[in-house]
This record gives C-alpha cells, structure tokens and sequence, in this order.
C-alpha cells in the first residue's frame, strides 16, 4: 500500500520540481573561477560537552581540486578510552562575496575504537566503522598563515558501534572549534 503512495508522489514531485531546477542560470552558487585558499594544512579541532568534557583531534587537510579537499581527523574520546579515525571529502565553494570565508560540507568514512574497564576487569579493544557528514565554515586570515574553523560532525551510519554502552551518537557528533597552520598557495 505505501508503495502505491509512493511512486506517484515522487513522480509529481519530478514533475514539478524538474523545471524548478533546471533554471539554476540565474542563482551564483560559487566564484567561477575559484582556487583553493592553500594547498594543505595541519592543525586540530577542539569539542566539548559531556561527560567527555574537552577533547581533541588532529586535522590534515590537503586540496585536490579548486573547491574540493580530503581531511584526515584521528583523535582520542577520552570518555571509555575511545579512539577515532576518519578520512573526509569536503567541498568548499568559494563566494561570491569573500574569498577568505568559505562554509564547506563533506562526507567521511572512519573508524572508532576502544577498551573499557568493567568490574575492574579490562576488556578486548572493539572497533566499529561509521559513515560521518560535516558542515562548517573556515576563515583563513590574509596576512598570516593560519585558519580557524567552526564545524558540526554528525555520525550517519554505525557499524559494530552499539558495542560501546555508553557510546551512542550523542557524543560521536559534535560541535567543534579548530585551528589549522596552512602551507602553499
């Protein structure tokens, strides 16, 4: 029965939407001529809340295309002793209006680990893979070699991560503040 609901509704909606979208002409999203702020950075992201409290990560960042980047992020969750690596793709448009703010968007793949002590009894390090999306914008100021950062990490999808008791969603996304030291042109 939902099914029968279904294909109509998506059939009306490509109906109506379709035109909607192919007049995109008129709307800038993005400089045409755009070039990546710097050609790789290394620094770290700082969250909080939580029982974790404050923890951090280490970022590298390396442009592949105009408005395109791959960062890896591997840090430390100090709540359980977990641990966390990921690799994102980011696209990071450049404005129309600014050069040095650019808001991005990206998806990533990652891992997370950890042990936990339960009755004073170590247990077996566990790991799980997690499909990760982020949205955030960074500012890169024009005399220094520096940017700053503030993203939000959200965990879409968990593998092998409801092994974690006390390791849900709420504290793999999270609100973060970064600094990175930029390198090249």
């Amino acid at each position: 029965m939902k099914t029968k609901l279904l294909f109509p509704l998506l059939g009306a909606l490509s109906y109506f939407a379709g035109p909607a979208l192919a007049q995109t002409d008129d709307v800038p999203s993005s400089k045409p001529q755009a070039v990546a702020p710097y050609k790789t950075s290394l620094g770290f992201r700082t969250t909080w809340g939580g029982p974790s409290g404050i923890d951090s990560e280490l970022r590298l960042k390396h442009f592949v295309g105009p408005q395109s980047a791959l960062e890896l992020q591997v840090g430390q969750w100090h709540y359980q002793r977990a641990y966390q690596a990921s690799l994102h793709y980011l696209w990071q448009p450049q404005l129309l209006t600014s050069s040095r703010l650019r808001p991005y968007a990206g998806l990533g793949i990652g891992a997370v680990g950890g042990s936990r002590d339960r009755f004073n009894e170590k247990q077996d390090m566990e790991v799980g893979a997690m499909l990760l999306a982020s949205v955030g914008i960074e500012y890169t100021f024009p005399r220094l070699p520096l940017a700053i950062s503030v993203d939000y990490r959200h965990m879409m999808l968990g593998l092998n991560t409801n092994n974690f008791e006390y390791f849900g969603h709420s504290r793999i996304s999270t609100l973060g503040v970064g600094l990175k030291y930029t390198f090249g042109k």
